[in-house]
């Protein structure tokens, strides 16, 4: 009997050591290397406000939060946004705010206004990251152009076509007019007053003023300049950009280059001052004895 205990012992021993559970290792699922690379590259963005010189045609990449608005401040006052993407756009003042909804790299030509003389190109990558503000800058002689295109802007009163092109094509039809001895449609000829004197500053030149033309936001003033020296003058119409006021345009007709003692016609353009633009109507009640 004993030995028969023994043995069930041993077989139940047996039974146990050969199910006896192994140890078992669990292996983490691997992590693709592009994520350990997106996930570096993200990090290594900057979050802090930055500031960007753009050169106009030269396309910029710029890291941009996802899902998150971001604040670009352009050097442009009235800034236009062109774009075919699905990124959300809204301009306030000279502030772009851009949102995109995913990872997808954006491009975007801002331009100031309707011209199309300047534009910048930027193409914006999402990234997971907060939102970010940009600041935008010219070098100086892209400012200086851009200043000159947007003062033409607003002596136009903000009418810009496709660009400025349209508006130097509209001083050369004025101009044309006055050497066909017309007066321009929108103009009224009168005296020109103490201050609309035309001055050339070039030695040699002398000038004098005898008409005015008075338009909308300008006025044209029209004189004589004479060659008052013993050779040929080649007229410098930019020495004639002093008229009392701020000069649009300048031009010579019918020779720039005068022999000694002769003389040429000048027409220049001056826009006139905000303050001018509106005038002043006279009460109906002043006199009406009541």
């Amino acid at each position: 009997m004993k030995s028969l205990h023994r043995q069930t012992a041993a077989i139940l021993y047996a039974l146990a050591a050969s199910v006896q559970a192994e140890p078992t290792t669990v292996e983490s699922p691997a992590v693709p290397a592009n994520v350990l690379t997106e996930s570096k590259r993200d990090s290594a963005v900057s979050t802090a406000p930055q500031t960007i010189q753009i050169v106009p045609g030269v396309n910029e990449i710029i890291p941009v939060a996802v899902g998150h608005l971001n604040r670009i401040m352009t050097p442009f006052d009235r800034p236009h946004v062109r774009t075919v993407s699905q990124a959300t756009t809204q301009v306030e003042g000279n502030v772009l705010y851009v949102a995109t909804p995913d990872e997808t790299p954006v491009t975007l030509y801002i331009t100031p206004g309707d011209t199309e003389e300047l534009a910048l190109s930027l193409t914006l990558a999402p990234r997971r990251i907060p939102p970010r503000e940009i600041r935008l800058t010219l070098d100086a002689g892209q400012y200086k152009k851009l200043g000159s295109l947007q003062s033409t802007e607003k002596s136009m009163g903000g009418r810009v076509g496709n660009s400025s092109q349209d508006y130097i094509a509209e001083l050369k039809a004025t101009f044309r007019m006055l050497a066909q001895m017309k007066t321009p449609k929108g103009y009224a000829l009168r005296e020109p007053g103490a201050g609309e004197q035309i001055r050339c500053t070039q030695p040699g030149s002398q000038t004098r003023t005898g008409q005015a033309l008075e338009g909308h936001d300008r006025v044209l003033l029209v004189g004589v300049a004479h060659n008052t020296g013993p050779n040929s003058l080649e007229l410098d119409e930019r020495s004639c950009a002093d008229a009392g006021g701020e000069v649009l345009a300048v031009a010579a007709w019918p020779k720039v280059l005068l022999e000694a003692g002769e003389a040429t016609e000048l027409y220049v353009a001056i826009r006139r001052p905000r303050d001018e633009d509106t005038t002043v109507r006279p009460s109906l009640l002043k006199g009406s004895g009541r």
